[in-house]
């Protein structure tokens, strides 16, 4: 590998450490060739990028193409990139989570669908930004408490009941069974539930009480 050219030592390096449509982040790079100035690396990224040997997601996130796509023209995951981007973090761990009418609609409580994708993530600090990813449209909030393993599908309800009758087709006590087994079993404390819960607006607590939401979760 001594041999090589650094363009070509950056090129290996992803191709052994990411899958095809896989993410990887410029900042990546620059940890992983400290001994290579900064604008080096992204002149070499540019030049990855002419000769198609890798694609753009955005400014800063790049993926291996697919070599047995179909059609002729590169096309980016999107899905990959959100997910590797805003949901998890490198250990797989979840920091952020779907939200808007698309999460009410993969509960069961509405037909609409939309073409913009709501996302909440640890990793943004900004609330409510929107980024282009490829031809889809992203808008990224920072979520009311951190996003864990443990309180993601409570904070997607909660932030379902702030605005309730704008996504579901149904009324509360109709939608009340999808919401309950959504949430279902998740392990929280007392303190850890009523410090999630009082980061909302009264209106959308009394919603989630008034289904009974504090009792289908464990507590520890």
């Amino acid at each position: 590998m001594e041999n090589l050219s650094l363009i070509d030592r950056i090129y290996m390096f992803i191709k052994t450490n990411y899958k095809t449509s896989q993410p990887f982040f410029l900042k990546d790079l620059y940890a992983q060739f400290p001994e290579i100035n900064e604008g080096t690396i992204r002149e070499s990224i540019r030049r990855l990028l002419n000769e198609e040997k890798i694609l753009k997601a955005k400014n800063g996130v790049y993926e291996l193409p697919n070599p047995d796509r179909v059609l002729k023209s590169h096309v980016v995951n999107v899905s990959n990139v959100v997910e590797q981007t805003y949901l998890k973090d490198k250990e797989n761990n979840i920091i952020g989570y779907r939200s808007g009418i698309n999460f009410a609609n993969m509960l069961g409580l509405t037909s609409q669908t939309a073409s913009v994708e709501v996302v909440y993530s640890n990793a943004v600090s900004n609330r409510k930004r929107e980024i282009k990813l490829n031809k889809s449209r992203l808008i990224i909030n920072a979520p009311r408490v951190e996003v864990t393993n443990k309180n993601f599908k409570l904070l997607q309800v909660l932030d379902l009941l702030t605005e309730f009758e704008k996504y579901s087709e149904y009324d509360l006590i109709q939608a009340e069974s999808k919401l309950l087994s959504y949430i279902s079993g998740i392990m929280l404390s007392v303190d850890e539930l009523d410090r999630i819960v009082e980061s909302y607006p009264l209106a959308a607590q009394v919603k989630f009480y008034k289904i009974g939401g504090a009792n289908v979760i464990t507590k520890r």
